[in-house]
């Protein structure tokens, strides 16, 4: 099953994770709270991210040197000090690698163009562990190109045979590299599963609840044992936890890509992440379903978010669902702006007031948008058409963005359009390019037919993310359940969320201030009429993710 015709398809939610609460040190002792715990080692820095660059292309130079400087990334505009500062770059060009193109790039020169240069450099500079996190920028390849088959993952009614051959072995270039230690292509000759690149690796980060960083990785360069399960196949490792052969968290590397349509683009994309902070009593939360019963069904159930059809091992539960009911009982979040639609039909398709032809029809959503999670191009009903553009295509330009918002769709190819491919003729879908042009932060998506249920999972990008203190990084990866696959992330990968609701002096930032103004009056937090230990528990988690990225590490 695809995503790309009209039925069901499958993302699906993750079982509920707690969150544990502790009451710390009373105000008297906050400073000496600030020393034990907002030097926590357990937040990705900037020293642990490895951007990746190509000097030869103008693009990938140009936004490597808006990202990390004019001092590491030499060439460019100059005089550019860095949205980040303090994270490490690597230039392809230095390897004397063939410089690669962008849009698809083959395995055959996937691993000499970018794989082994990325993997030696990091070997022969001692990073290889140093390193949680690689960005890859602007010009470079998004797309792995089926060994045997090139493009097939682009026409649906190829991809089901493919699978069910156990030979689909395209990929994104950004999630082949989480695994950038692992020759997945080994024996690879076009027969049945005889590569590890032929379907998906299980992730072993998908629904993580702690950061990347107190995962141990001291053995991810080992060779991990990885045995097939079910059709595709889904790889999935094996051994125990402390086997050097096992496939733990720690032992990927985080992706992600800032790219977009244009420099400016891109650069508007980053900016929007710094400092970032949401105001959660007015930003909405778009959770546009379609033809479901509106239930979290623990069971699947043949709903595009709940089908399990594909790959069984992949799915968990009713992903738009249980989003909503997660975030309803968090409390947090404004009511009225978790915007939840279950039902079918163009009128019943959630249009923001930026397109005037659109916004006659649907349901209109004006305030300023922070999560675009809609079934998309497989809505049953888009808004009408205006000078033969369809509205499936269109309609994430249609909103008010705030800053920080996410973009994940269940659209198949709705991340194929970077570096110039363009969307497919004859599957027409919403473009995270255009989000982001259109004023979004982030984005998680496809970048060939991935089925449904390894589409990312909203739950997670809202817990870990937008309710959460995991950075970008983390909380894309956990949200996408499969590696070695379709999937890519957008955006800044250090950016974190600071929220309205944990500003307590309402002084535009979350840090020490709030913690003493809430001991001076505390305040219900979570809105669950009473003033306790969890409110402060939430207020301190968010303070100290905020003062290990903002305060202690350069940016």
């Amino acid at each position: 099953m695809n995503l790309s015709s009209p039925q069901p398809h499958v993302c699906v939610p993750k079982s509920l994770q707690s969150r544990g609460c502790g009451w710390l040190a009373p105000a008297a002792a906050l400073c000496s709270w600030l020393l034990t715990f907002g030097i926590s080692s357990a937040q990705l820095r900037p020293d642990e991210v490895l951007v990746v660059y190509d000097s030869r292309i103008t693009d990938s130079r140009d936004v490597a040197e808006y990202y990390a400087g004019s001092l590491k990334v030499p060439g460019g505009a100059g005089g550019l000090a860095g949205a980040r500062r303090g994270v490490r770059v690597f230039d392809l060009a230095s390897s004397g690698a063939t410089v690669t193109v962008p849009g698809n790039i083959t395995y055959a020169n996937f691993g000499p163009r970018l794989r082994v240069p990325i993997r030696d450099y990091l070997g022969n500079s001692g990073l290889a562990q140093r390193i949680r996190c690689l960005v890859l920028t602007k010009g470079l390849p998004h797309r792995i190109l089926d060994s045997d088959t090139n493009d097939i993952m682009d026409f649906p009614g190829s991809v089901v045979d493919e699978i069910v051959a156990n030979d689909a072995n395209a990929a994104s270039v950004d999630t082949e590299l989480t695994l950038l230690w692992q020759d997945l292509t080994s024996g690879e000759a076009g027969g049945s599963a005889d590569s590890k690149s032929d379907g998906v690796v299980l992730n072993p980060f998908w629904k993580s609840a702690v950061s990347i960083t107190v995962q141990t990785n001291v053995n991810n360069t080992v060779a991990k044992t990885l045995g097939g399960s079910g059709i595709g196949p889904v790889w999935i490792t094996s051994g125990g936890v402390t086997s050097t052969t096992r496939l733990n968290p720690g032992d990927i590397y985080l992706v992600c890509r800032l790219d977009g349509r244009t420099i400016a683009d891109v650069r508007g994309m980053i900016d929007r992440a710094q400092n970032l902070y949401v105001n959660i009593q007015t930003a909405a939360l778009l959770l546009d379903e379609s033809a479901s019963n509106g239930v979290a069904d623990a069971a699947s159930n043949g709903e595009f978010d709940n089908s399990g059809s594909g790959f069984p091992a992949l799915r968990d539960a009713d992903d738009y669902e249980f989003t909503r009911d997660i975030t309803t009982a968090d409390g947090r979040w404004a009511a009225a702006n978790i915007r939840y639609n279950s039902l079918s039909g163009f009128n019943q398709f959630f249009v923001g007031p930026r397109l005037s032809w659109m916004n006659t029809h649907g349901i209109l959503v004006t305030s300023p948008v922070v999560l675009v999670a809609s079934y998309g191009a497989n809505h049953s009903g888009q808004p009408l058409t205006s000078g033969g553009v369809t509205g499936g295509t269109v309609y994430a330009t249609s909103y008010n963005y705030a800053n920080g918002a996410v973009f994940n769709t269940i659209e198949s190819y709705n991340c194929r359009d970077l570096g110039g491919l363009g969307q497919l003729p004859f599957a027409v879908q919403q473009q995270a390019a255009d989000f982001i042009g259109a004023g979004g932060t982030f984005a998680v998506g496809n970048v060939w037919e991935p089925l449904a249920d390894s589409v990312p999972d909203n739950r997670y990008l809202v817990q870990n993310f937008l309710l959460g203190n995991m950075c970008w990084a983390e909380a894309a990866w956990s949200s996408i359940p499969a590696l070695s696959w379709m999937q890519i992330a957008l955006g800044d990968p250090l950016a974190r969320v600071q929220r309205s609701s944990e500003d307590i002096n309402a002084d535009g930032r979350v840090g020490a201030d709030d913690l003493y103004a809430w001991e001076k009056l505390p305040t219900d937090i979570n809105r669950n009429g009473t003033t306790d230990a969890a409110d402060r528990t939430i207020l301190v988690r968010a303070i100290r993710a905020a003062e290990r990225t903002d305060s202690l590490i350069p940016r």
